[in-house]
């Protein structure tokens, strides 16, 4: 990952939030000079699969990923609905580098874990399946274990490693804020490079002892060699697309950020 290009780098759509058409957030990222974005359903709910894609061909943007689908163990709970197969087609259409996977928790009170992971494995399996007719490549995405309740129950890069294992079309994605703590995190980005598909980027935040939100490269709560390990992976060519919700914001300018990524990404890196 040496003399990263801007061209490796992303920005996820989530960071805007309903008062930024789909359409100023791509403009956004393009006159920063990177290449690509991470699409939302809130983005697919805006604008439609048609329009959607020619807003991105009118930029010149490929799309890093598109999230989400999985949910396997609760059912999906955002509000925007489109079952798996749907997101699979979307992918597909987009011709999106990875469809992001989110396996869902375990629920309150919690189902026992070995039923949760059962239903995390045969309902990967059988989307897996479905992906590979589609030629789309699925990620999933180990979550930090504080959200095993609510969003995930998949939750170090081990475990995630093993889920993909028996499919050709199955790799991870790599989200800083949920894998930061992860004592294999360094191993897998050595040795596993091949089986990362995306990393995801930002800097947590900590309050009273416990990681609440994200932030910029530059603000959040992890020092230098903390990000170091992610951010110089010497095997890891692919897409670093910075996931920060809007809500993380606080307030401000999502554009704004958008901008002074790629300089921040730089500074970072001592580069």
């Amino acid at each position: 990952m040496t003399n990263t290009p801007i061209s490796t780098l992303s920005v996820n759509h989530y960071i805007c939030g309903a008062d930024i058409p789909f359409p100023d957030f791509a403009t956004a990222v393009r006159k920063a000079g990177m290449e690509s974005v991470g699409i939302t359903r809130a983005a697919i709910a805006e604008m439609g699969i048609r329009d959607l894609t020619k807003c991105l061909e009118n930029e010149g943007l490929s799309v890093s990923s598109l999230n989400s689908a999985g949910y396997f163990t609760l059912g999906d709970p955002n509000p925007i609905r489109y079952i798996n197969q749907e997101m699979v087609e979307y992918a597909a259409a987009l011709k999106a580098e990875v469809l992001c996977v989110i396996t869902g928790g375990l629920g309150t009170p919690p189902l026992p874990i070995a039923q949760a992971h059962k239903k995390v494995e045969d309902g990967f399996g059988e989307l897996a399946k479905f992906a590979t007719s589609a030629n789309v490549v699925l990620g999933l995405e180990p979550i930090f274990p504080a959200d095993i309740l609510t969003k995930g129950c998949i939750n170090s890069c081990a475990h995630g490693l093993d889920i993909i294992s028996p499919y050709r079309n199955a790799k991870l994605i790599l989200d800083f804020y949920h894998t930061w703590w992860d004592p294999d995190l360094s191993k897998v980005l050595r040795d596993h490079s091949d089986k990362i598909a995306l990393l995801q980027l930002c800097n947590p935040r900590f309050e009273n002892g416990r990681a609440v939100g994200r932030d910029t490269l530059l603000s959040g709560g992890l020092g230098r060699p903390a990000l170091d390990q992610l951010l110089t992976a010497p095997n890891y060519f692919g897409k670093l697309e910075l996931e920060i919700f809007n809500h993380d914001l606080n307030g401000g300018d999502p554009l704004t950020i958008i901008r002074q990524f790629p300089d921040e990404f730089r500074r970072c890196r001592g580069m």
